[in-house]
């Protein structure tokens, strides 16, 4: 049994929850979620607890999914739904190299991220509607929203664009992201 799913979750006074079969409904000040749930969880006032319960009836369902192997991430996710509807998550990039410019356009009611990072042409990418996009300075870039996995997956597209390389460490960086440098030719 995991660890994560031995504690009980407590639910935030913001939010309200309700369990039917094996859905969680999640109602806060930021919107709704829905979770389907591969395991069993109780209610009991103000906490909630993920039971380590066989899902199916036949041992054919009971050998496919254990539901003890899943009760760690199931706690994980109804504690990130919990983050998500009540503050909402925030990644910062940072653009190292010379020349390298980020900025926002707007067209036809879209917003654009338009990055310079040393191709022949600007990259424009269209910023999702459930996401906020600010570049505070040229080289900074803040992508926020109420979803974690949304705001994770825009952050690292907008890092596709240009990978960090390893020999001078310019390119398209997370907040805390290091890289370790490699030597150069030797002669």
């Amino acid at each position: 049994m995991s660890n994560l799913a031995k504690q009980s979750i407590k639910i935030p006074k913001q939010i309200s929850v309700e369990i039917s079969s094996n859905k969680l409904f999640c109602k806060g000040p930021f919107g709704k979620h829905s979770l389907i749930l591969p395991v069993n969880i109780e209610l009991k006032g103000s906490s909630i607890k993920v039971l380590a319960t066989k899902i199916g009836s036949t041992k054919k369902a009971s050998k496919l999914l254990n539901s003890k192997s899943l009760q760690g991430t199931v706690a994980s996710l109804i504690k990130q739904t919990f983050i998500d509807l009540t503050s909402g998550f925030r990644q910062k990039l940072k653009l190292v190299g010379v020349g390298y410019k980020a900025s926002i356009k707007k067209t036809d009611e879209k917003f654009f991220l338009e990055l310079k990072i040393g191709f022949s042409h600007a990259c424009d990418i269209e910023v999702p509607e459930n996401l906020s996009v600010i570049c505070i300075k040229p080289t900074v870039i803040y992508v926020s929203g109420y979803n974690k996995q949304n705001v994770s997956n825009f952050a690292a597209c907008i890092r596709s664009y240009k990978f960090p390389e390893p020999y001078k460490g310019k390119g398209i960086l997370y907040e805390d992201e290091k890289i370790i440098l490699k030597d150069g030719k030797r002669s």
